[in-house]
């Protein structure tokens, strides 16, 4: 449940950074990916250990649409039409969590990501990174592979691998 409550203070995060505070799905999707990419990459950390997975208009929230009706049941926000939504008046709700300083950062940053591209252009350049060209359609996008050389990786596994277990 942890997660799912990281994802919906995270769309309402975003949302108060886009004009009117609306915008539509799939500059969530998108931003949700860079905003945990930029995360791990800067701080080593994420927005949310909720998966970003591989839809064919690119990377996506895993459970978006269940995510959102239920943002829309609890009256934080409002749907425009099927792919556009908003902000309602946000006052008197509490957040959902309190992220630290270095995700709201990452956050804003992939606000600057996407906020002038259409829908056309983020499709374009979600569809170039490694971590979607490898998943399988509808599964879990690995941020490593577009954050680190596949020697980095390696290396890591390698370590991971090699860690002594200690006997009692």
């Amino acid at each position: 449940m942890k997660s799912i409550n990281e994802v919906k203070q995270f769309i309402i995060e975003l949302l108060k950074l886009f004009p009117n505070n609306e915008t539509d799905l799939a500059h969530i999707g998108k931003a949700y990916y860079y905003a945990n990419r930029y995360a791990l990459e800067d701080h080593g950390t994420l927005v949310s250990t909720h998966s970003c997975v591989k839809l064919d208009y690119g990377p996506g929230i895993d459970d978006y649409r269940e995510i959102i009706d239920d943002l829309k049941d609890e009256g934080r926000i409002y749907k425009k039409n099927r792919y556009n939504i908003g902000l309602k008046d946000d006052k008197g709700y509490e957040d959902f969590v309190k992220f630290p300083e270095v995700v709201l950062e990452s956050i804003q940053k992939a606000y600057s990501t996407v906020k002038d591209k259409d829908f056309s252009q983020l499709t374009d350049e979600t569809h170039s990174f490694q971590s979607y060209k490898k998943a399988p359609r509808y599964s879990v996008i690995d941020y490593s592979d577009d954050i680190f050389t596949k020697d980095e990786i390696n290396e890591a596994k390698s370590f991971l691998e090699n860690i002594p277990v200690f006997k009692k």
